[in-house]
């Protein structure tokens, strides 16, 4: 697989939306960039500090974002931020996703799913009172389409959690790494980045990963942030201790 990168100060998240446009968050600069060409320059479209969380509304240009500077979860549109909606206020806000026309917004210090509207209203929450399947320090999260299933990267389990829409557990595939954050690619694959510095792809059906891209033979390994797959199949790496994103060819 071929890979090229693109320094940006502090990549905090990346997301794809399903016309094929790429978004990537600067923590230290405070901005979202538009990548157009990983081999042109950075457009910086909006300002938005201490973005960390970031996924297409899959309404028009609408991006959903987590912002560590006050724990909020803002919908905005991703080229003009003064078009900008508060959703609420959330317990360490991490990934997001939405489903049949529902957010659903990890918040790690809870250990849980909160679930609301694109208005956001408080529909339910799960995930910190189900026994062996309960989430500790949950990060990323996805949809796997195909069986209509959210996917949490476990954080503290090490492990992968699949749960229904309404948040009953169904089941999980142990990993030997800690998962940090992770993009749905198509036809039962799940792509993880970890703590460790590496992304693994994950078959959600066969329950084990089958390929594992690292970047542990550069000079600075690191953990990753974010990932997000396009409609070309094309993996987006958020590497901030290198201070770049990294596109992975298919």
């Amino acid at each position: 697989k071929q890979w090229y990168q693109r320094r940006v100060a502090i990549t905090a998240g990346v997301c794809c939306t399903d016309d094929g446009r790429v978004y990537v968050s600067d923590w230290e600069a405070g901005l979202i960039y538009q990548l157009e060409n990983i081999e042109d320059e950075l457009q910086g479209t909006v300002a938005f500090p201490t973005a960390l969380g970031m996924c297409s509304s899959g309404a028009g240009q609408e991006l959903l974002i987590t912002s560590e500077q006050d724990q909020h979860l803002y919908l905005t549109c991703s080229s003009d931020t003064s078009v900008l909606r508060d959703l609420g206020v959330f317990a360490a806000p991490d990934g997001i996703c939405v489903f049949n026309d529902v957010v659903f917004v990890v918040e790690e210090v809870n250990n849980r799913i909160a679930c609301l509207t694109r208005l956001g209203e408080h529909l339910y929450a799960f995930g910190n009172d189900n026994g062996s399947m309960s989430l500790n320090k949950p990060g990323g999260i996805a949809v796997y389409r195909e069986k209509e299933l959210l996917v949490v990267c476990d954080r503290g389990n090490k492990r992968i959690s699949l749960w229904d829409a309404r948040g009953e557990p169904k089941d999980f595939i142990p990993l030997v790494q800690h998962p940090d954050c992770c993009s749905y690619a198509g036809a039962g694959i799940l792509v993880v980045g970890t703590s460790e510095g590496e992304v693994l792809f994950v078959d959600l059906d066969c329950k084990q990963h089958v390929f594992t891209w690292s970047n542990k033979q550069l000079k600075h390994p690191g953990f990753i942030t974010g990932v997000a797959v396009d409609n070309r199949q094309n993996v987006y790496i958020c590497d901030p201790k290198n201070h770049r994103v990294i596109k992975v060819h298919k």
